[in-house]
């Protein structure tokens, strides 16, 4: 008998606010955990843009936050 749990992950994916960004983190992981993920870990994403004539560069205002989620499948 095979008693091995699957895990699935997810990533949920904010961009902030000024105003109600602890607001808008902790709506999201209530979200998530009504619906049985677990937080596992968070981290600032910094997005690139390309600009006309030149290469691809990093835009300080394109700043996300990853929340990666598991529970078991």
């Amino acid at each position: 008998m095979n008693t091995a749990t699957t895990t699935c992950y997810k990533v949920v994916e904010l961009n902030p606010d000024d105003q109600a960004w602890a607001a808008q983190v902790e709506v999201a992981i209530n979200e998530q955990s009504q619906g049985g993920w677990e937080l596992v870990t968070m981290f600032e994403r910094e997005h690139q843009a390309q600009q006309v004539g030149s290469g691809t560069v990093h835009v300080p205002g394109l700043v996300s936050l990853a929340m990666i989620f598991k529970r078991a499948a």
